[in-house]
């Protein structure tokens, strides 16, 4: 299986805006703490929550996770 393209959305703190960056990874695991390291590397520390929220695979086909937030990541 290869690599998709994920989108994660993050908080830098408790009441601050969502942002989002996107990743390549194997699965949402995967994804999440590949997010997490790119986000401490563009942000400057680690963020307050992140979560896996979709995908798109190479057919092009896009996947929303419905269950992913800020207290179950991936």
């Amino acid at each position: 299986m290869g690599n998709h393209a994920y989108w994660a959305k993050y908080k830098m703190y408790r009441h601050s805006e969502e942002n989002g960056i996107d990743v390549l990874a194997k699965n949402k695991q995967d994804a999440y703490y590949k997010a997490i390291d790119k986000i401490e590397e563009k942000e400057g520390c680690t963020p307050y929550s992140a979560w896996v929220y979709s995908t798109t695979y190479q057919n092009g086909r896009h996947q929303l996770f419905k269950g992913t937030h800020e207290q179950n990541p991936f």
